[in-house]
């Protein structure tokens, strides 16, 4: 005579929750490697972002209203944001750029440098000098972690093109729309997030067709 006893729903629910906790050991797995990984091997990498605003509208061109500076006037001024970000996970020390600066080449001419900021403020800004079309950023003091650098510039010439330059060791760099520390911080997260919770529907998919 066989006896067949039926799981009894704690059972059922303890039985889901060690099946949901062994298939989650692999990508935690996965991700504690991952994160041991980066905290030995440096990842170096800048990522930055322009923004440029018309001083004067298309509309505006064609009547006496003009802007000048310095007593000369501009004939298509702009204004432009340059956003450097040190997304990787160490300081960018001063020989990482092989001794050169880094530079933001401008498509017109730039005539002034507005201005120079540090986010967080404890860290020196990199002093930006002006080269005519090309903005040179002094690397000789380092470029902390999640530091980012803001830099204003007015230039003078019609539709503005920026492109970096820069000679980083083992590093590279990326140009995106621009982003705060905290929407960074939170989209490396994202993924870990989205392929945790992936993993645990499947498990409990899984494990629900199973008893039924």
């Amino acid at each position: 005579m066989t006896t067949i006893v039926a799981a009894g729903p704690d059972e059922n629910f303890w039985s889901a929750v060690a099946a949901v906790a062994a298939i989650l050991t692999i990508p935690v797995a996965i991700w504690a490697a991952w994160t041991a990984q980066r905290a030995v091997w440096p990842r170096r990498q800048i990522r930055w972002s322009a923004s440029v605003s018309s001083l004067v509208s298309h509309g505006a061109a064609h009547t006496n209203l003009g802007v000048t500076w310095l007593g000369s006037a501009l004939s298509h001024p702009h204004i432009v944001q340059i956003n450097l970000r040190n997304v990787g996970n160490k300081d960018l020390e001063p020989a990482h750029f092989s001794g050169r600066p880094i530079e933001i080449l401008c498509s017109v001419p730039i005539t002034a440098i507005l201005e120079q900021e540090s986010r967080p403020s404890v860290h020196r800004a990199l002093e930006a000098t002006n080269h005519g079309s090309r903005l040179e950023v002094d690397v000789s003091t380092p470029l902390h972690r999640k530091q980012e650098l803001r830099y204003v510039v007015l230039v003078d010439g019609p539709d503005p093109d920026l492109r970096l330059r820069v000679s980083l060791t083992n590093g590279s760099t990326s140009r995106r729309h621009d982003l705060s520390l905290e929407e960074l911080a939170l989209q490396q997260r994202h993924p870990w997030q989205a392929v945790i919770m992936a993993t645990v529907m499947v498990a409990v998919a899984a494990y629900l067709g199973r008893i039924r």
